[in-house]
């Protein structure tokens, strides 16, 4: 089904105790990343993966790095000035430190015209991830209405990690985690604050199936599993309204 229908059916029944989720095929999170960031001017935001950044640069294992094989031009943003050192220090560009919450007031970032806005596994540590959604609607409003959004956060219907914990008795989560989310209530989420969906996919961490017994398997098990793959990956775009939800 294309999402042109999924969004369709979302308008409907929304409010209704149960939705359908979209079943659009098992798409790995980088290979979504090559598709929609290929030749664009990014901002990559969390671009730093602290504490674990030196490792990753290392390993090679760091997601900026991997961008900058992709995007046309790519600036990152974190909250870490630390990191952001670290990162210099090994040769990475236009990287800054910054604070998520006050982007629309960032002079640094005030001249650019960006194409896509990437979050990706940044909102599930915010304290307040309303007040940094709305801070990203501002600065997309303030310098490029056009500029794509691209979102991806945990799925809290994981198979493997919801299997772990119920096999152990522990619960298995990254300890800076603030929130569980799903395709239905991060939907709700983004659009309180006017982030109107274009495209979205249950996701898998790499390269995704590239082998014979991978693309069989997804042929198989696509339809049954897909739901149950690790992130939400939502591509959006801002509309000019603001805050559309219920204020507490």
């Amino acid at each position: 089904m294309l999402m042109e229908e999924y969004n369709q059916y979302w308008e409907k029944h929304k409010n209704d105790y149960a939705v359908e989720l979209p079943k659009r095929g098992i798409q790995s999170r980088l290979n979504l990343f090559r598709k929609h960031l290929k030749n664009k001017i990014v901002l990559h935001i969390g671009c730093s993966d602290w504490p674990d950044t030196e490792e990753k640069i290392e390993n090679k294992d760091l997601l900026h790095q991997y961008l900058g094989n992709i995007a046309a031009e790519l600036y990152g943003l974190d909250v870490s000035a630390e990191s952001v050192g670290i990162m210099k220090k090994d040769g990475i560009k236009n990287v800054f430190a910054g604070d998520l919450y006050l982007l629309h007031n960032n002079e640094g970032l005030s001249d650019k015209k960006f194409n896509v806005l990437l979050i990706s596994e940044v909102i599930e540590h915010l304290v307040n991830p309303g007040l940094a959604l709305e801070s990203i609607r501002k600065y997309v409003l303030k310098t490029n209405p056009k500029c794509e959004v691209i979102f991806t956060v945990p799925n809290y219907q994981n198979l493997w990690y919801n299997f772990t914990s119920g096999l152990t008795g522990k619960e298995v989560v990254n300890s800076d985690h603030k929130y569980y989310f799903s395709y239905r209530t991060f939907r709700t989420l983004i659009e309180n604050y006017n982030f109107e969906v274009n495209d979205f996919y249950f996701a898998t961490y790499g390269e995704g199936m590239e082998t014979l017994k991978g693309r069989i398997f997804v042929k198989l098990f696509s339809k049954i599993f897909q739901c149950l793959l690790p992130y939400l990956y939502f591509k959006c775009h801002v509309g000019k309204q603001g805050f559309r939800g219920k204020k507490a």
